[in-house]
């Protein structure tokens, strides 16, 4: 096995992901094939090099890797029974790109569908479009044999009563009746003319990030990247990313570690 890259060479190869549109150079002495995530999501790790060592491409990779953390809720940041928004529904966001081609595949506020990086995957490989919404991403999911399934789970709705018996707080809303930093909805806007001129203030719980990022070089260097996550808890209809943590995150592995 070739050793670990240092921090320069992770640096350096996530660089051509970005910059390159084609596959970036391979070595002798290159440290791939290379599986990059967020956070110490060991298991979507192994997904993703397991996929890579019976033939898979990058692409497959990554789609396995987020798909095993969409199934195993990680963190409570990915995947069903996640994050409610407003209502009390999860919802869910993913995206997938090639990185010969960029071409990208995404669906945003997707409802009812548990695989969202499979759905993404469908719109990069059987339409011209780049990202999908809300019914409009459903209905596509539906006719690619994706089947409905309820995102909701115990504990989302927990999180979600919670979140009403402490007035709706936090929220997104400003510049609204009633006062959305005091009182539940639903709000109307207040005149163009009387707005408050307060500043959104983030309402974050102290990550810098959250969710599952993953990027994938194969032994050629062909690369692509995704992600999928469930959204932003209390938005509406939906808006950010991210989680409403219940329990303290374990810090995450130090910049430039690689698991093989």
């Amino acid at each position: 096995m070739a050793p670990k890259p240092s921090l320069p060479a992770v640096l350096v190869l996530q660089l051509q992901l970005l910059l390159l549109p084609g596959p970036a150079p391979v070595r002798s002495s290159s440290p791939l094939p290379l599986v990059l995530n967020t956070w110490p999501f060991r298991n979507a790790t192994e997904a993703a090099w397991k996929t890579l060592a019976l033939g898979g491409s990058s692409l497959d990779a990554v789609e396995g890797g987020c798909a095993s953390c969409e199934v195993e809720q990680c963190d409570g940041t990915v995947g069903f029974g996640g994050s409610p928004d407003e209502s009390g529904e999860t919802t869910l966001d993913a995206m997938l790109m090639e990185g010969t081609t960029m071409n990208v595949g995404a669906v945003g506020d997707l409802r009812r569908i548990k695989n969202a990086i499979g759905v993404a995957r469908k719109v990069l490989e059987h339409t011209t479009h780049t990202l999908l919404v809300g019914e409009s991403a459903t209905k596509f999911a539906q006719s690619m044999g994706f089947v409905d399934e309820d995102l909701s789970t115990k504990d989302s709705r927990a999180l979600h009563s919670d979140w009403l018996a402490q007035n709706c707080q936090p929220n997104y809303w400003r510049n609204v009746i009633p006062d959305s930093s005091k009182y539940c909805g639903p709000y109307k806007p207040r005149s163009v003319f009387k707005q408050d001129g307060s500043i959104h203030k983030e309402t974050g719980y102290g990550y810098g990030h959250d969710t599952i990022g993953m990027v994938v070089l194969d032994k050629m260097g062909h690369t692509a990247a995704g992600t999928s996550t469930n959204a932003e808890s209390e938005t509406h209809p939906y808006l950010g990313q991210g989680p409403t943590p219940t329990t303290p995150r374990e810090p995450p592995p130090p910049l430039g570690t690689v698991t093989y």
